[in-house]
Formats: C-alpha cells, sequence, structure tokens
C-alpha cells in the first residue's frame, strides 16, 4: 500500500469516527444525557490545545482550535 493510500485510508477512518461521535451526541442530547452546550463540539483541538467555549458556541461542531483550523485552510489554498 502506498503511504498517499494509507494516509487517505486514515483520514476516511477518522471521518467515520466523528460522524459516529456526532451521531451518539445528538442521541444522547435527545435522551436528556448531556447539556445543551456539550453538543457543541470537543473541547480538545487535534494538537492537545484546548478549544475556546466562545469558539465552540460561535462554531458549533468545530473539531479544531483556531490556528490549527487556519493552518488547514491555508494549505487547502495552496492545493486549490
Amino acid at each position: 500500500m502506498k503511504q498517499g493510500d494509507a494516509a487517505i485510508e486514515l483520514a476516511e477512518q477518522r471521518v467515520e469516527l466523528e460522524r459516529a461521535a456526532g451521531v451518539a451526541r445528538i442521541q444522547a442530547a435527545a435522551r436528556g444525557q448531556y447539556a445543551a452546550e456539550e453538543i457543541t463540539g470537543p473541547r480538545f483541538c487535534d494538537c492537545g490545545e484546548p478549544i475556546p467555549e466562545e469558539r465552540r458556541r460561535a462554531m458549533p461542531g468545530c473539531r479544531r482550535c483556531v490556528d490549527c483550523e487556519t493552518f488547514l485552510e491555508r494549505q487547502s489554498r495552496r492545493r486549490a
């Protein structure tokens, strides 16, 4: 398997895990197991830094801190 193929496969697995986690959060919230603010997304970015509560409220479902999101957006613009 090529390195690029492995990276794509890992990314696809991650997307599926995040989708399943999102569905589980929504279902739990519907059952009243979580407060509404806990549905807004994870509390920590992939880099390990906390995602500020203000960002999670402003961008429900965000998965990254501002620095990581900015970096990824710049990378995607370079490839386009």
